[in-house]
C-alpha cells in the first residue's frame, strides 16, 4: 500500500514538471521583427550584404516578375541588380508587417505583409506596390530566410 502511494504521489509531482524549455514567442517576434527591418535598411542604404545575411544558403525567392532563384548565389545576383537600378528610389522604401507567426517550437516562422517603393517612369515617379510572405527557420541559432515569395499588386 506504502508502494502505490508513493507512486501516486510521484506521478503527481512529476505532472507538473515541466520538460524541455518552452518558447517566449514575442521573444521570437520581436527577433523577426527586427530582422525584417535590417532588410528593408539594407535597401534603403544599398547594402547587399545586410540583406544577403538574413538569407539561409539554399534559399528560395520567387517572385512575379522574375524566375524562381535558388541559393544564395542567385539571390545575391538579383539583389546586387536591383540596388544597380537607378529606377528604384530605395531610400523610399517601406513596409508593414499584416501577419507574423511562430511555430510552438520557435524554430519556424511566417512573415505576411506589403510593402511600397518610388519609382522613377518616363511620366514621373510613381508608387510601386507589392505584398510578400518571408518563411523563417532557426538554422544553427539563428533566424534565416529559408522561402521568400512577393508580387506586385495592391495590399
Amino acid at each position: 500500500m506504502k508502494r502505490l502511494i508513493l507512486f501516486f504521489w510521484t506521478c503527481i509531482i512529476l505532472s507538473g514538471c515541466k520538460t524541455g524549455s518552452e518558447t517566449d514567442i514575442q521573444a521570437e517576434k520581436n527577433i523577426i521583427q527586427n530582422l525584417e527591418d535590417q532588410w528593408s535598411e539594407g535597401f534603403a542604404t544599398n547594402d547587399a550584404d545586410k540583406i544577403l545575411n538574413l538569407y539561409s544558403e539554399d534559399a528560395v525567392a520567387m517572385s512575379s516578375e522574375k524566375p524562381t532563384l535558388t541559393g544564395i548565389q542567385e539571390i545575391r545576383k538579383h539583389i546586387e541588380s536591383m540596388l544597380s537600378d537607378t529606377a528604384l528610389i530605395f531610400n523610399t522604401y517601406k513596409y508593414a508587417i499584416d501577419v507574423m507567426e511562430i511555430s510552438a517550437s520557435g524554430d519556424l516562422a511566417y512573415v505576411r505583409g506589403h510593402d511600397e517603393i518610388t519609382m522613377k517612369t518616363k511620366d514621373g515617379t510613381v508608387q510601386d506596390k507589392g505584398r510578400y510572405i518571408d518563411i523563417w527557420k532557426k538554422i544553427d541559432g539563428k533566424w534565416k530566410i529559408i522561402t521568400m515569395i512577393s508580387n506586385k499588386g495592391k495590399e
